[in-house]
């Protein structure tokens, strides 16, 4: 792949990234309904339970996980394509110099 597909496939692992991070927050945001699960709270000062639709919020997790996933891949992308654009500077660089020794002598 070219330096420039691999750019490409970042930024489209970055719009993925931000897609599933609208969706996770979405999804568990929605968690929190009447017809749930109730779960204690985590906070001791907070008496009242929360009420918590459990497939939706683990959902929302997932989403949310798969986003990271996402974002680390884009980034590894991005990184991937600036490693081989410098390669592909250092065998042009290194490709003149023998020119370069030649034709001063």
């Amino acid at each position: 792949m070219t330096v420039s597909a691999w750019i490409r496939v970042g930024w489209g692992f970055m719009a993925v990234t931000g897609l599933l991070a609208v969706i996770a927050a979405a999804m568990v945001f929605a968690s929190i309904t009447d017809d749930a699960l109730v779960v204690q709270p985590l906070l001791p000062q907070r008496s009242t339970p929360q009420v918590i639709h459990l497939g939706r919020f683990l959902a929302g997790v997932t989403a949310a996980v798969l986003a990271g996933a996402a974002f680390f891949a884009g980034l590894a992308c991005f990184f991937w394509g600036a490693t081989c654009r410098r390669r592909e500077l250092l065998e042009e660089l290194l490709r003149r110099l023998p020119d370069q020794a030649v034709g001063r002598a």
